[in-house]
């Protein structure tokens, strides 16, 4: 029995075993819940740990007190992501297989394993904060503890297969780590085509059945880039950089008129440019339509599922692997411009969660807040929209004032101190960034509630708070120069 225009019922399944997966990871980098079930379980057993080993743990609602640390229980924490991500990879797993008992018991185990793994990430969250107190994590390095734990938790989900593990240990690497470097840039502007664009590109990724010569130098060039990346503090050509991994990306593909603007369209700063959105969604829409519609996805050939790396090629893959980790540790390896921008003497201040201050500057209006964050080593800030995503809380723009933000109980208007300007707008902000080892300044965030004032006044008010703050930095330096400096 056919379908409209030729489809058979078998064609039809091909085609939403091909699409599903790319569904399932795209609405996976994008979900986000306050809290659910897994919070109800996850929770309770961080403290009851803790407790067994005598460590003080409070549970305060939105987040939970381990002796000096006080850590955000986000919707990320609370499991359910997770939960999401390993459904998500075991169905990639196991595409190809028969349904069936295995089958779906494959699928089923992530539910416990998702708890385990949770909690297992929270505990190294809880480490890394207890080692390097008082700073905290990168947002890209608190997903990849994430992803650093599903990759034992997904074997689980993996098929009997003739394949060595040490390709597969590689795939599920590789994927780790670029979900962990895209997932915070997901609600940035243009962060959907993003998203697809990513996950699409993954999905014609392929362990090859040999290393080449070819792709020894391919490599070669590939760990070049990496250095100049590191060096010159590009952080945003990481995620296309690890997405061309000459190892596992198709040459075909990366060299095909619809893969180059697949490939450019990965990178962050691709959506700001005219006429990107709309490149980028007809190449989307091309790509789905051309490989999982009109041609359905070619299972992997024999060559590729029996290939047997030599020790060699395990050592190369291995090494490989290792320099997934330069995005999470350039600016570790390699500190870029330093820069000290420093509150007035005058503000009284309260130190917060996240390297950040509440500041009250006076005769400051108690109607609006102030939130200052410094950087996280040499990382630039997110957007607005993100930088509070992270922390748990939603919020879109007002459509007569695009420069305000709301959840719908608070107005919020941010700036950035960089590069000795006062700037307005994450975009003005991500160009001044742009150059070789430029620092990431400080993110100001104001807030207000608002049923105290209209959008309009709220944002009128906050920036002449801003520039008034940023006159009163400049009066400081030039009066103590040696002790307050800009750069």
């Amino acid at each position: 029995m056919q379908a409209s225009k030729g489809i058979t019922r078998d064609s039809m399944l091909g085609i939403l075993r091909g699409l599903i997966p790319i569904a399932l990871v795209a609405g996976l980098a994008r979900i986000s819940v306050a809290q659910d079930v897994f919070s109800q379980l996850s929770r309770p057993i961080v403290i009851g740990i803790l407790g067994i080993f005598h460590v003080a743990a409070t549970d305060k609602g939105n987040e939970i007190s381990v002796g000096r640390l006080e850590i955000p229980w986000t919707g990320d924490c609370s499991g359910l992501n997770f939960l999401v991500l390993l459904l998500a990879v075991a169905i990639w797993l196991n595409r190809h297989e028969p349904f069936g008992l295995a089958h779906w018991a494959r699928i089923l185990a992530m539910i416990p394993a998702a708890v385990i793994a949770n909690v297992l990430r929270v505990f190294t969250l809880i480490a890394y904060r207890e080692l390097f107190f008082p700073a905290i994590e990168t947002p890209q390095l608190h997903y990849f503890f994430g992803l650093f734990w599903l990759i034992p938790f997904a074997l689980i989900a993996m098929p009997r297969s003739s394949r060595q593990l040490t390709g597969r240990l590689f795939e599920l690497t590789h994927v780790a780590a670029v979900v962990a470097l895209f997932a915070p840039q997901t609600s940035a502007p243009g962060g959907l085509g993003l998203t697809m664009a990513v996950v699409i590109s993954l999905s014609q990724c392929r362990m090859m059945e040999k290393i080449s010569k070819g792709r020894i130098i391919a490599m070669l060039i590939w760990l070049l880039a990496a250095a100049v990346i590191a060096v010159t503090g590009m952080e945003s050509f990481w995620l296309p950089w690890l997405i061309v991994c000459p190892v596992i990306c198709d040459p075909k593909w990366l060299f095909s008129i619809p893969g180059g603007l697949i490939t450019i369209a990965t990178h962050p700063l691709f959506a700001l440019l005219p006429g990107a959105q709309i490149i980028t969604w007809a190449t989307i829409g091309y790509v789905v339509w051309e490989r999982f519609i009109r041609s359905q996805p070619a299972p992997p050939s024999d060559g590729d599922l029996h290939a047997h790396w030599t020790w060699r090629e395990r050592a190369i893959l291995f090494a490989v692997s290792c320099f997934f980790l330069l995005p999470f540790l350039s600016s570790v390896i390699f500190p870029g411009e330093k820069e000290s921008w420093v509150i007035p003497q005058c503000a009284m201040t309260e130190r917060i969660p996240e390297n950040g201050f509440v500041v009250t500057l006076p005769g400051q209006t108690k109607q609006i807040g102030l939130l200052w964050y410094n950087p996280s080593g040499t990382h630039r800030h997110h957007t607005l929209q993100v930088c509070l995503k992270f922390r748990g809380v939603e919020i879109e723009p007002v459509a007569d004032n695009p420069d305000v933000f709301t959840d719908d109980s608070h107005w919020f208007r941010e700036f950035y101190l960089q590069d000795g300007k006062l700037i307005p707008s994450h975009l003005q902000y991500t160009f001044s960034t742009l150059g070789p080892g430029k620092a990431p300044g400080v993110h100001l965030i104001y807030v207000a509630d608002n049923l105290t004032m209209s959008a309009e006044k709220f944002n009128e008010t906050a920036q002449k708070m801003a520039n008034d703050l940023y006159e009163m930095i400049i009066a400081e330096k030039k009066a103590h120069p040696q002790s307050v400096s800009l750069h």
